[in-house]
């Protein structure tokens, strides 16, 4: 069971929740006579860098091709291919990356340090710091990098470290985090980082730069471990529970950030998709929505059973968790999307916050939390890492090292496998399924990061720019469903699609611009090119 280990600390410790720039870092250290004395003051410090796990990642579909936002005015500059260096900040990463330097040079002055525990919390700390090294690469590139607290006379001077060499200490950080972490924690330790989570990571991090046999590997002792398994592996219908609290706690989650209704809880569901109430949400693309297969494992575009006017018959059964659609009933009310002005329609165009697409996401709409009232404080933990990501990241870089790798099949198959998709294989040609070369491979695994993590923890942003189709799918206009209105009689799936304006993207749009701000206080810091 979950809900054991919540790590919201007083302020007692260094003001983790304010924002502060880089080189106007407080000196105050906890140095003071009454911290750094006892194994407690070690925890207390460690456990506030949970709170700098992600959650609202989640609404970071809209900067892909996935999805849009149907509460209009909350859709972000990026999401418009608006790059602008004022919006950007980084202070409250490197804040975080300053305290764990601050644990990792205070820790020894504690003495009577049982080693057993006092590497555990040496493990979490590495870890963070390596996690947030990575999130500032993967976002700007060339970043200043930090390993101890700042001084005035360290503060001068701050420049940006190449990424290569970021990259080579942050992954040194994270063989430190693996080797101290235990494997699993006792149940009032739930949600603690565990060696697996910083396998899991690492292989992510080399995964995003190409690093296939060190993704390949860290996925591999990840999967090694033995206690994880996707929820549901025996394909018993409850994949879409995968996404509701009760799967909480489940042997899925590698890594997630903890949450308590009434206690610290969040609003996804309120946020993300209101449908039945008109509230937008989260609105997928037709492009998601036509990235599901068949039922029998062919894409649509190739699909001998597939009905344009019926889409969601004979399809993977993952594209009815993601995707709310017409028709369907939640929350006791029939989802209407034609743009038709009667009574109670949460359809296209009524309203400002209305769908956009013709689609709501349905990922996250738990059946046991009303939006209206307990959606806007549910305990749903925000997952971090699932372990249907190591088996695609091992997929993924064992392709690219050898190229249909049966171990790269027996991967990916078994994600596919626990939703009732029939196996990706290169023995039997007639079928939808047959990889004939190492790149159907490749475009049938990134298919399959794209329909498995749809609108879940930003990864399709950084995906499509790792692959280097971003330009591509970005530039292009996005697409809604398909509709004809003629005398107040909508006819759906028929037509011609929505057509909105879709983003923006350019070469140099791979990295985000160094934040003005952080320019302003230190002229030695450059900005990225094209910025």
């Amino acid at each position: 069971m979950k809900k054991n280990f919540l790590y919201i600390v007083a302020a007692i410790l260094l003001g983790f929740s304010s924002c502060v720039d880089l080189d106007r870092y407080p000196l105050e250290e906890l140095s003071d006579a009454s911290f750094w004395k006892s194994a407690t003051d070690a925890e207390m410090a460690i456990s506030d860098l949970y709170s700098s796990l992600p959650y609202w990642d989640v609404d970071e579909a809209i900067n892909s091709d996935d999805a849009v936002h149907g509460i209009k005015w909350a859709a972000g500059n990026i999401s418009k291919g608006i790059y602008d260096p004022q919006d950007q900040s980084w202070s409250g990463t490197y804040s975080v990356i300053r305290q764990a330097n601050l644990i990792l040079s205070k820790i020894d002055e504690i003495s009577n340090y049982d080693q057993t525990e006092k590497n555990k919390v040496l493990g979490q700390t590495y870890f963070f710091r390596a996690y947030h090294y990575f999130e500032l690469i993967r976002t700007f590139g060339d970043v200043p990098y930090i390993d101890k607290p700042l001084t005035l006379a360290d503060q001068e001077g701050i420049t940006r470290t190449p990424r290569a060499e970021v990259y080579s200490k942050m992954m040194s950080d994270f063989d430190k985090a693996i080797e101290y972490l235990p494997i699993s924690w006792d149940g009032s330790n739930y949600g603690r980082i565990t060696k697996g989570a910083a396998l899991a990571m690492k292989a992510r991090a080399a995964l995003y730069y190409g690093d296939w046999q060190v993704a390949a590997d860290n996925a591999k002792k990840c999967m090694d471990l033995g206690v994880y398994e996707l929820y549901d592996k025996d394909n018993t219908g409850k994949y879409a529970e995968l996404f509701w609290e009760k799967a909480d706690g489940c042997d899925e989650f590698v890594c997630v950030r903890q949450f308590e209704a009434g206690t610290n809880g969040w609003y996804l569901i309120g946020w993300e998709a209101f449908p039945t109430l008109g509230w937008g949400g989260i609105n997928p693309t037709q492009s998601l929505v036509d990235a599901f297969e068949d039922i029998e494992g062919a894409p649509i575009t190739k699909s001998v059973i597939y009905d344009e006017k019926n889409p969601f018959e004979n399809r993977d059964p993952r594209l009815e968790v993601n995707v709310l659609h017409d028709s369907e009933e939640m929350y006791g009310v029939t989802i209407k999307v034609a743009p038709l002005k009667t009574s109670g329609n949460t359809g296209i165009g009524q309203h400002g916050d209305a769908t956009a697409t013709g689609y709501y996401q349905q990922k996250w709409l738990d059946p046991s939390i009303y939006p209206g009232t307990d959606g806007w404080d549910m305990g749903k933990d925000a997952v971090v890492i699932r372990y249907a990501e190591v088996l695609l990241t091992y997929a993924e870089a064992k392709n690219e090292l050898i190229g249909l790798d049966a171990s790269a099949f027996d991967a990916v198959n078994q994600v596919r496998r626990r939703v009732g998709m029939p196996d990706l294989q290169n023995t039997d040609a007639s079928k939808p399924t047959y990889c004939a070369t190492q790149d159907d491979l490749r475009q049938r695994i990134r298919n399959e990061w794209r329909v498995e993590f749809a609108l879940e923890g930003g990864k399709r942003q950084w995906d499509i720019r790792r692959w280097g189709i971003a330009k591509q799918v970005l530039n292009a206009p996005f697409l809604g469903l398909k509709y004809t209105l003629d005398d107040e009689i909508c006819t759906l799936y028929e037509g011609e699609n929505i057509v909105l304006t879709g983003s923006k993207y350019d070469d140099y749009n791979y990295v985000y611009p160094i934040p003005q701000s952080e320019r302003d206080l230190n002229p030695k810091l450059t900005q990225n090119e094209g910025y």
